[in-house]
């Protein structure tokens, strides 16, 4: 018999189990029904307060997500995705330059330094797709970034 490939599940995969696993089911049914091993299963028990905690801080949930990983700057990360999170619900509008301007201005406050601290637009790309954010622009609302409040985060 060959060995089972290996499979890494969604963070949805992942919440199913949890459930099924709150519900009684046994482990080698779970294990089956997903193609993984009993031991993820336990693993996956394991690991649900942190799962469910991930789950319930991203935007539109977890989606095809497979991962828990951390960015490297996890304050810092934090404050901006508060920030851009408070923004958001008074429908303030957020552009690309905005968010990397708040997010210069953090590392400044954070570590005290005035160094070369950068973005980049894979650096947007990445912290959009670690939160769960798909678009910067609300809908249902024609608004337009003004480019003068973004000039007291400069320098």
């Amino acid at each position: 018999m060959a060995p089972r490939k290996h499979v890494t599940s969604t963070l949805d995969q992942k919440i199913e189990i949890i459930e099924l696993i709150e519900n009684g089911q046994n482990y080698g049914m779970i294990a089956e029904k997903y193609g993984i091993g009993k031991s993820t299963v336990g693993d996956i028990k394991k690991n649900k307060e942190k799962i469910m905690k991930f789950v319930s801080t991203t935007e539109r949930g977890p989606g095809t997500r497979k991962t828990l990983k951390e960015p490297d700057n996890l304050v810092l990360e934090n404050a901006l995705f508060i920030c851009f999170m408070q923004q958001r619900r008074r429908h303030i509008p957020i552009s690309g330059e905005i968010i990397c301007e708040k997010v210069r201005l953090f590392h400044r406050e954070i570590t005290k330094q005035e160094d070369d601290f950068t973005t980049s637009r894979s650096w947007l790309d990445n912290f959009k797709h670690r939160h769960g954010i798909r678009r910067l622009k609300i809908m249902d609302e024609k608004l337009s970034c003004d480019e003068a409040s973004i000039e007291p985060f400069r320098n």
